[in-house]
């Protein structure tokens, strides 16, 4: 490949030295004119030049003819060579052209082989994918199935609830409790189901029914703070049926940590009868003896319901227990006023009648408690003796604070309530006999 660089190299050169040595030609046959001496000097300046450049060309040209004969003798080197090899590679070639068809042929073949095995695996993948989506397909339809199922029963199991509403405020707790079964068959998963029947099972009296419900409400709801409130009220229950001892006290700490923690997220809660929780932790505080603390909780409760009856009675009693028997008449005079209002606009609201029994006893009106003791009475729950018990006791806590001369009066009320009591438990014997 260096060969023709040289020709050109030369031919280069050749072209270059032209032009000087025709210059110098014509400078020779130039005839002297007048200022011949500036031009002799000039043509022999040119002349020197043109000497260096023939130098300079000549070496090149030298250097390239030498150069010239080395390439020539490699490549005659190198063609013989080729020519010693060639009845070689007349054999070899020959060879070669069968070894590659031979490779190119197992190529092909490997080849076909993998475009095979990769086809049966698509082919397999695809048919399981087929599969898999067929059963997801059946598994969704069967999914938006069963989510039609139950929305439909959870919208059946709602419906119901407002009539176990009813049934509970006309103090049918037996009626409440089996709407409230029904509806728990078709949504059991429903915390607000669950916290309803925990909270008639605690009116009626039936308190490891109600915590059963309540513990489960708390299951599927752990913030439901009217299942945290109810629970705080059985342990409460549960522990007014226990002796002084140090398990009652440890069922009362329950019973104020779980009415704290409802109170705690909402302060103006209240129970399914309408009343604040901090009326029942007001008893709580009142049954510990801690009594300064029971004021102030059911006077949150008059702030919270201030037109209902139930917190400024127990406020009444309480004022009469740190002695101040005025403050004590002057509650218990907003007492009959709001409760003449409730049951006026409630007719068998039993706690209400309750409330104005006890605060017309506490002011002397004797005869307008026999004007409204019987409707009283045939207001309380049948299903349960705890309202009846109730008042019981709230007159034994009331008598003596009372004058004298209105005690013996009150004695007898409370006998009347106690013969009503037994009476109605041997109606319900001989029913169930």
């Amino acid at each position: 490949m260096r060969l023709p660089r040289i020709l050109v190299i030369l031919m280069i050169v050749t072209l270059a030295a032209i032009p000087a040595m025709i210059a110098l030609a014509q400078e020779a046959e130039t005839t002297p004119e007048p200022d011949a001496l500036s031009r002799a000097e000039a043509a022999a300046a040119r002349a020197e030049a043109a000497a260096a450049r023939a130098e300079e060309v000549e070496v090149i040209a030298t250097e390239a003819a030498e150069e010239a004969a080395g390439m020539v003798d490699l490549a005659g080197g190198l063609f013989g060579l080729f020519e010693a090899m060639s009845g070689a590679v007349g054999l070899v070639v020959p060879v070669l052209a069968v070894l590659a068809g031979l490779v190119g042929f197992r190529r092909l073949e490997s080849a076909q082989n993998e475009l095979r095995e990769a086809r049966e695996r698509f082919e397999r993948d695809m048919k399981l994918r087929e599969t898999e989506l067929d059963q997801l397909r059946d598994d969704l339809k069967s999914t938006m199935q069963r989510q039609r199922e139950n929305a439909a029963r959870a919208s059946v199991a709602l419906s119901l609830l407002p009539l176990g509403e009813r049934q509970y405020k006309a103090q049918d707790y037996t009626g409440a409790l089996d709407t409230y079964r029904r509806a728990l068959a078709l949504d059991p998963e429903n915390p607000i189901i669950h916290y309803r029947m925990g909270y008639v099972y605690t009116q009626a009296g039936q308190l490891e029914e109600a915590a059963r419900h309540l513990n489960r409400s708390l299951e599927l709801d752990p913030e439901f703070g009217p299942s945290i409130a109810t629970r705080g009220y059985v342990y409460r229950r549960t522990g007014d049926k226990m002796s002084a001892s140090i398990e009652r006290d440890l069922i009362y700490n329950k019973a104020e940590e779980n009415f704290l923690q409802a109170l705690e997220r909402s302060p103006k809660l209240v129970d399914e009868d309408g009343e604040p929780w901090w009326g029942a932790l007001g008893g709580l505080y009142r049954r510990r003896g801690q009594v300064e603390q029971a004021i102030r909780a059911y006077e949150r409760a008059t702030e919270i319901a201030p037109h209902s009856s139930y917190p400024f009675s127990n406020l009444a009693l309480l004022y009469a227990q740190t002695h101040n028997r005025a403050r004590m008449l002057e509650t218990y005079a907003r007492v009959e006023k709001l409760a003449i209002g409730e049951v006026q606009a409630e007719v068998d609201n039993y706690y209400a009648y309750a409330d104005l029994v006890v605060a017309r006893i506490a002011l002397g009106k004797f005869k307008e408690v026999e004007d409204i003791l019987e409707t009283a009475l045939r207001t309380a729950p049948v299903d349960s003796t705890y309202p009846l018990d109730l008042l019981v006791e709230t007159l034994d806590r009331l008598l003596p604070e009372l004058d004298n001369d209105h005690r013996p009066q009150a004695v007898e009320i409370r006998q009347r309530i106690m013969d009503f009591r037994a009476q109605r438990e041997s109606q319900k014997s001989s029913a169930a006999d």
